[in-house]
């Protein structure tokens, strides 16, 4: 399941072959985006907003993102669009292409960091999660390969057969029972459904949409559409260009938000959160920045001076900053938490030492280790109990690092490190991480820096 989009000497292979009067691409954009706007106002009206384009870069359609113009784009086939489909498939392969976005897929799969096998599963379990919603989406032909063969239909004039997750079923082995997989799930509910049939490389594909896959995508069922979303652009880019082209569609359409469909404002609503845990991201590497010195390179009669030679002493680089991590293990913060934080040091180590110390605590302080970059925590390696952080402070008071971030939910009672300090004397730097659900009104706040991540998103995907 390779990339179906053209080079340019394909593309003008094909242009003579799939040339459609200009008349004709007029009429059957125009209709389709009519009788959209007729049984969906607010979808009728972000194609009015979007840019879309006749192309003969891909075979049917598909909907990117315009790294220059920061926008979405909409590319169709003339030949896929005008010849192939009927006026009703027209208006649901439109439909199915913005429901992408509405459903957020193009600001999710770019950035799972997944194998491209795997996101080509991500891919169709995406079309799954949508289609189902579609009417008159295109079911292929007579002249059709079973269901789940990647080999096209030979009728030169068959639009391709949607993805449906009514199509795929699981089967008993002893009885030969089949069942239907379940709708209305969602996008990674199918994908984890897909992983199992098609990602085990030691089994063959029987041609029945049932087997296993291969090490290659070239036994995958096809999408009808492609998916040009991979490495589109930056993250943030996409969310202010999908917002603005809700809102726009919003004014068009003279809706206001109590008035969207309720994906649509599950939409805007994942767009905040992720902009805010964006933003977060930022915060803590600016207060990672702030707090953990710089290296700096010093002087050594052991290097050759590059201008002077062994006359005067060449330069090495200078002491690393000691940066100490003390995640909360006392069963208020999941791992998969932990694990995204981790990510966030990791940008901060690229450009740094590249390693730290790490350390857990609940109450007590324990699993001191050198933490190194990529380094996944699992259950196995924590343990969990109630939440007192004398240990830790004290730990942290003995080493004094030059910066040690505790990630908390901020529930425990207050430490009087102050008794531990000579007159004049000042804690070692401390930033405070606080979980999803936490409280930044923590005890201990006055012992440094304190960045609130936050609570996520209860929106419902598709």
């Amino acid at each position: 399941m390779s990339s179906r989009i053209r080079d340019p000497k394909e593309i003008k292979k094909q242009m003579e072959k799939e040339m459609v009067p200009v008349e004709e691409m007029s009429q059957c954009l125009a209709t389709s985006i009519y009788e959209t706007s007729k049984t969906n106002p607010f979808l009728g009206s972000v194609l009015q907003c979007l840019t879309i384009s006749y192309s003969h870069q891909l075979p049917t359609a598909g909907i990117l993102f315009n790294t220059d113009a920061k926008r979405w784009d909409m590319l169709v086939n003339p030949y896929f669009f005008c010849k192939k489909l009927s006026a009703k498939e027209r208006k649901a392969v439109l439909i199915h292409e913005l429901s992408h976005i509405t459903h957020k897929h193009p600001l999710r799969v770019p950035f799972m960091k997944i194998s491209a096998r795997k996101r080509m599963l991500m891919n169709i379990a995406a079309d799954m999660a949508i289609n189902q919603y579609i009417p008159d989406i295109p079911k292929g032909c007579n002249q059709c390969p079973p269901i789940g063969q990647p080999t096209p239909c030979p009728n030169e004039l068959c639009p391709g057969r949607c993805i449906d997750v009514k199509d795929y079923f699981d089967q008993d082995p002893k009885t030969g029972t089949k069942t239907q997989w379940p709708l209305n799930q969602t996008m990674e509910a199918y994908y984890d459904r897909l992983i199992k049939r098609f990602d085990d490389p030691d089994k063959d594909d029987k041609g029945d949409g049932n087997s296993g896959g291969g090490t290659e995508t070239g036994d995958l069922p096809q999408t009808i559409d492609e998916h040009m979303w991979d490495g589109a652009g930056e993250e943030k880019e996409m969310l202010d260009a999908t917002e603005e082209l809700v809102k726009r569609a919003m004014v068009k359409a003279r809706l206001s938000y109590d008035d969207l469909p309720g994906h649509v404002k599950d939409l805007l609503e994942e767009i905040k959160t992720r902009r805010n845990e964006l933003n977060y991201k930022a915060l803590i590497l600016l207060a990672m920045k702030k707090h953990a010195n710089g290296h700096n390179r010093k002087g050594t009669w052991t290097r050759k001076n590059k201008r002077l030679g062994f006359k005067a002493p060449g330069t090495k680089v200078g002491d690393l900053p000691k940066l100490e991590l003390h995640l909360d293990t006392s069963g208020s913060i999941s791992t998969e938490e932990l694990n995204e934080f981790l990510e966030i040091v990791d940008q901060f180590l690229k450009v740094g030492a590249r390693k730290c110390n790490l350390a857990f605590f609940h109450t007590e302080h324990y699993g001191r280790q050198q933490y190194k970059m990529g380094t996944k925590i699992d259950k196995s390696m924590i343990q969990s109990g109630g939440t007192d952080l004398t240990k830790t402070l004290e730990d942290i008071f003995k080493r004094k690092g030059d910066l040690s971030i505790i990630i908390t939910d901020g529930c425990y009672g207050d430490v009087p490190v102050e008794s531990w300090m000579r007159p004049g004397q000042q804690f070692p730097q401390v930033l405070w991480i606080i979980s999803k659900g936490g409280t930044e009104d923590h005890p201990l706040k006055r012992l440094g820096d304190t960045v609130k991540c936050p609570d996520g998103s209860t929106s419902k995907r598709r």
